[in-house]
C-alpha cells in the first residue's frame, strides 16, 4: 500500500468544545506546519480541551510527529489538554518508535468527545478545512 498523497485537517469549535479530524498522510514539512498551526489556533482561541480524531490518519512522518510534540508542549504551557483519539495500530507504532506515545493523552476512538460533525466519513462542507497535496 502506498502513502496517500493528500493530508487534510478539518477543524470545528463550538463554545469550549473544539476538535480536529486528521485524514490521509502527514509526511511533508508543509502538512506538519499546517497541523501544528491548526492546533495553535484553537489553543490561542482559549479552548480548554481539543479533541483530535485520528481514525483516518494513515501515516505520520517525523515532521508530523514533531508538529504533534510542539502542539502538545504549547497546549500544556497554555493549560489546554489535547486528546488524540483513534490512532491506527500502524501510526501508534510510529509514535512508539520515537517514544512520543508516552507524552500524549491517547484515547480509543470511542473516547472522542469533540464536535460530532468531525466523526462523519464525509465532513460537512461548512467546516473549515485545510487540504494539502504532497
Amino acid at each position: 500500500m502506498g502513502i496517500a498523497t493528500t493530508f487534510t485537517v478539518h477543524v470545528s469549535s463550538q463554545h469550549t468544545n473544539a476538535g480536529l479530524s486528521l485524514r490521509g498522510s502527514c509526511h511533508s514539512t508543509t502538512a506538519a506546519r499546517q497541523l501544528e498551526q491548526a492546533i495553535a489556533e484553537l489553543i490561542t482561541a482559549g479552548m480548554p480541551f481539543i479533541w483530535v480524531d485520528c481514525r483516518y490518519l494513515l501515516f505520520l512522518s517525523w515532521h508530523g510527529q514533531r508538529a504533534i510534540f510542539n502542539a502538545h508542549q504549547r497546549a500544556r504551557q497554555a493549560g489546554c489538554t489535547v486528546y488524540w483519539c483513534g490512532f491506527s495500530a500502524s501510526v501508534l507504532g510510529q509514535l512508539a518508535d520515537t517514544g512520543l506515545h508516552l507524552l500524549l493523552n491517547l484515547l480509543p476512538a470511542g473516547g472522542y468527545q469533540g464536535p460530532n460533525a468531525l466523526l462523519q466519513e464525509a465532513i460537512p462542507a461548512a467546516l473549515p478545512t485545510r487540504s494539502f497535496k504532497q
